[in-house]
């Protein structure tokens, strides 16, 4: 059997096996609007980080400022290897390729790997995920992560995405903000230990 059969039958399987009448009307959401849930993560997080200090008794709210941008730069950027991916893949989308897709929503007309929703939900969450954990407990940190699978998950169930398709795209979008977050954590301990040696 090979990957792309096992592809088409975990994409069915989702596609068909999981249909019901919440899912038609919370998926379709998800994919269309998912990203406006996670302002109250946002809000929390400002908020988290004007009240707690670290040990020089400093506010962690412009780190917050600096987590936000950091994941809105990598969710920009991520359009960029999204765009020349998919083009250099090629790969026809599942509702274009498959028949009998079960479709509630306009069938895309770009190419199918990778997943653009995946991809830019993962690599906004990772930042905030990551770069929070001094400020924030692990439940609200988790929040982005689950958002952005539960984002991702909605494009195999609309039939628009294959399953290796979000896939990649969560690994690509995990890989392009943890690398951004990683970059800034050392520009960070590069200007503090400058600051000290002053």
């Amino acid at each position: 059997m090979t990957i792309q059969s096992l592809d088409t039958q975990l994409l069915l399987l989702i596609n068909h096996g999981l249909s019901n009448s919440l899912f038609d009307i919370l998926m379709p959401a998800l994919s269309q609007r998912g990203y406006l849930l996670v302002i109250p993560f946002l809000l929390t997080m400002l908020l988290q980080g004007a009240r707690r200090s670290n040990e020089q008794s400093k506010a962690y709210i412009a780190t917050a400022v600096w987590i936000f941008l950091i994941a809105c730069l990598a969710a920009y950027l991520s359009g960029f290897v999204e765009g020349w991916m998919k083009d250099a893949v090629a790969r026809v989308r599942p509702c274009r390729a498959i028949k009998g897709v079960r479709l509630i929503t306009a069938c895309p007309k770009s190419f199918s790997m990778p997943s653009g929703h995946a991809i830019s939900s993962f690599s906004f969450a990772l930042p905030l995920f990551y770069l929070t954990k001094r400020f924030m407990d692990l439940a609200w940190r988790l929040y982005p992560l689950l958002l952005a699978s539960a984002i991702a998950f909605s494009r195999v169930y609309l039939g628009v995405h294959y399953p290796t398709d979000v896939l990649t795209g969560a690994l690509l979008g995990t890989a392009m903000g943890t690398a951004l977050s990683l970059a800034y954590q050392w520009i960070s301990a590069e200007e503090f230990i400058t600051r000290e040696r002053r």
